[in-house]
């Protein structure tokens, strides 16, 4: 597997994570931030095959559109995706408190996993809350037939006794599992993968998750760098 490894892309999670937990992140800020991200991915030569070659041989599902971006423990995650979703051209409908409810005429969703008990309580909802709602999401979701990738993009951070609940909800119900590296070095989502016999796509660090965008949304028209 190519090795996505860059300065930059590393460096621009944590930024995001100081940026989201201290307050608001402006929008300012979040270019600045995809923009070092798409940066490192143009200087790491992109290669969806690379980043696929030790996966099975059978091709990666592609998802149709409109999908639904939502989080699964109100981590700022989410809106790093949001904006990596928009660079690569998927027709999303953001809703970060998503229900059963929220899925008329959509075909796909994505879920970013991982919990902040800054973003559990600005949404006025306990984790008890928050667990149920993406239960009862996923469960719809399966009902309806809708596919369902999971990112986990909050490398060692988004991990412990909050978030790996979370995780563990994200994981049971997806059917790829995508992480980050740094976020698995236990293997907690592998073992999950390998049980399920789901896809799992570990990435070398967040940049990597524009590239399976790119795969998993073909038919997406990606935005023009500017």
């Amino acid at each position: 597997m190519r090795n996505f490894r860059n300065t930059g892309s590393a460096f621009t999670y944590n930024s995001f994570i100081k940026f989201s937990e201290n307050g608001v992140i402006t929008n300012v800020q979040l270019r600045k931030i995809l923009f070092s991200i798409t940066s490192g991915l143009l200087a790491a030569t992109l290669s969806t095959t690379a980043l696929f070659a030790e996966e099975p041989a059978s091709a990666p599902t592609v998802f149709s559109q409109p999908t639904l971006l939502t989080s699964c423990g109100q981590a700022a995650d989410v809106l790093m995706l949001k904006g990596l979703c928009g660079r690569a051209g998927v027709d999303i409908k953001y809703r970060p408190y998503a229900t059963a409810d929220s899925l008329a005429d959509i075909k796909s969703i994505i879920l970013v996993a991982g919990a902040s008990s800054k973003g559990l309580g600005a949404a006025k909802v306990d984790a008890g809350g928050e667990e149920a709602r993406v239960k009862k999401l996923l469960a719809a979701a399966k009902k309806a037939k809708i596919p369902v990738v999971m990112f986990h993009v909050g490398t060692d951070a988004r991990r412990g006794a909050l978030s790996d609940p979370f995780n563990k909800i994200a994981a049971d119900g997806a059917d790829i599992i995508v992480v980050a590296k740094g976020g698995d070095d236990d293997g907690f989502f592998k073992k999950i993968a390998d049980s399920r016999k789901v896809r799992y796509i570990p990435m070398e660090n967040t940049a990597g998750a524009l590239i399976v965008l790119n795969e998993l949304y073909p038919k997406a028209k990606p935005a023009v760098m500017k």
